[in-house]
């Protein structure tokens, strides 16, 4: 039986393609061996707004979108490491107190907290990433896309679209999700 490169599912051969390119409008793409162009944005609930219409933001972009275009919805989970940071920090301003009696209580939990933040992993966070295969006339795509992008506002999600660096680490993360951090 012979492997055939463009399997369904296969797609690690578009992401090692050609990197990453700025287009029309500063917009970042990644850029298959195809030559195909890919636009990212991640989304979020706008924390300013009480009601989200998830259902009602997704059925407008669906019905604005062109015949032949591919948009796709990714969620993954992504290592977050500023809880962690945090404590980090609160947790070495309590040096001062257990350095002066090593067998104290807090030197103890001091003790431990530090061993805890050394061995633990990372916390993570789900993000919901869209993705936009440009397809057809490029100028009508982006306009299409930016369109799409202020238009979620008037349904609670904001949406910002992923720089260059921003891409790369997630095609990196897709591929290689090394867990331990």
């Amino acid at each position: 039986m012979t492997t055939n490169s463009n399997d369904v599912g296969a797609s690690q051969v578009f992401v090692l393609g050609r990197g990453v390119k700025q287009i029309e409008r500063g917009h970042w793409v990644l850029v298959g061996t195809d030559g195909g162009l890919r636009l990212f944005a991640e989304l979020t609930a706008d924390l300013d707004r009480s009601n989200i219409s998830i259902g009602d933001a997704y059925q407008a972009v669906l019905s604005s979108m062109q015949p032949g275009w591919t948009m796709r919805m990714l969620q993954i989970f992504w290592p977050d490491p500023l809880p962690r940071d945090r404590f980090t920090q609160y947790v070495s301003q309590w040096a001062a107190a257990s350095e002066e009696d090593p067998n104290s209580k807090i030197a103890v939990l001091h003790q431990s907290l530090n061993l805890y933040l050394q061995e633990a992993p990372l916390p993570f966070v789900r993000r919901t990433i869209l993705e936009f295969a440009l397809a057809g006339n490029l100028s009508e795509a982006v306009e299409w896309w930016e369109g799409i992008l202020a238009m979620l506002k008037n349904y609670g999600i904001q949406a910002t679209p992923l720089t260059g660096e921003d891409i790369v680490a997630l095609a990196r993360w897709i591929f290689n999700p090394s867990l331990d951090f």
